[in-house]
């Protein structure tokens, strides 16, 4: 008898260890997704877009990053952002504008946002980020991978308490849905795949929120989504996109 309930105790114990073994892998997700949109090809490279009555370029070298926006303000005056690895800077006609801390912390965020938002999901693997695999749902008659997307405290920025979640398609593993809370609850709608050159892709968005009165998790805006209950925002669409 003790026999039985020992070889039983391991079946058990393997059953369990393989629906373990059965969980999908958020890292290959990630993986799988980033190169369905050929940006594992993009290390090294320089991407520049307009969004905005903004130019845009990312140098995405690994050890010395550098993001740049240009830009005519109100006064016509020539307005140059320059994020690095060695900090903020804002060139106004040319010359170095001084800035307060929060101003610089400001424009840092809101270049450091665009190019970010771009550049997914390539930038899922940054070292700042965690990912955990939730479950498996579905969207519009599809079947999606659902990954929370979280920041350590250290290199994750200023907003490293920030919480996202993204949907995958299981099949081809495009990043078609994705949800975020930063300047408010967002959720955002692939609307249309641009290819540059022969192997790279870029996607452009719809922005929505939620207008309920209920306070509704973003793991369920999907669902808010699919019900039509979301609101239109905007339209995130990149221009003029280049790599070389």
């Amino acid at each position: 008898m003790q026999k039985n309930q020992f070889f039983l105790s391991i079946e058990i114990a393997c059953l369990g260890f393989s629906a373990c073994n059965l969980t999908p892998s958020p890292q290959k997700i990630v993986d799988q997704s980033i190169h369905f949109y050929g940006m594992d090809e993009l290390h090294f490279k320089e991407v520049s877009f307009d969004f905005r009555k903004s130019h845009y370029s990312a140098d995405l070298n690994d050890k010395f990053w550098f993001y740049q926006r240009s830009f005519t303000d109100s006064t016509s005056a020539k307005v140059k952002d320059q994020l690095s690895t060695r900090g903020f800077v804002r060139e106004v006609n040319g010359l170095v504008t001084p800035l307060s801390s929060k101003d610089s912390l400001k424009y840092a965020e809101s270049l450091n946002s665009v190019v970010y938002f771009a550049l997914l999901p390539l930038k899922l693997n940054d070292d700042a980020v965690e990912k955990k695999y939730l479950k498996t749902v579905m969207v519009k008659g599809n079947s999606y991978d659902e990954i929370e997307v979280s920041f350590k405290k250290e290199n994750g920025g200023s907003h490293h308490d920030d919480i996202f979640y993204f949907w995958f398609d299981a099949k081809d593993h495009s990043m078609d849905y994705f949800a975020y809370s930063k300047g408010g609850n967002r959720f955002r709608a692939i609307d249309g795949l641009q290819k540059v050159g022969d192997k790279y892709y870029f996607q452009n968005y719809d922005n929505f929120e939620y207008k309920g009165k209920e306070k509704l998790p973003l793991s369920d805006y999907h669902i808010l989504f699919e019900q039509d209950k979301l609101t239109k925002l905007s339209e995130i669409n990149l221009e003029n996109i280049k790599i070389k």
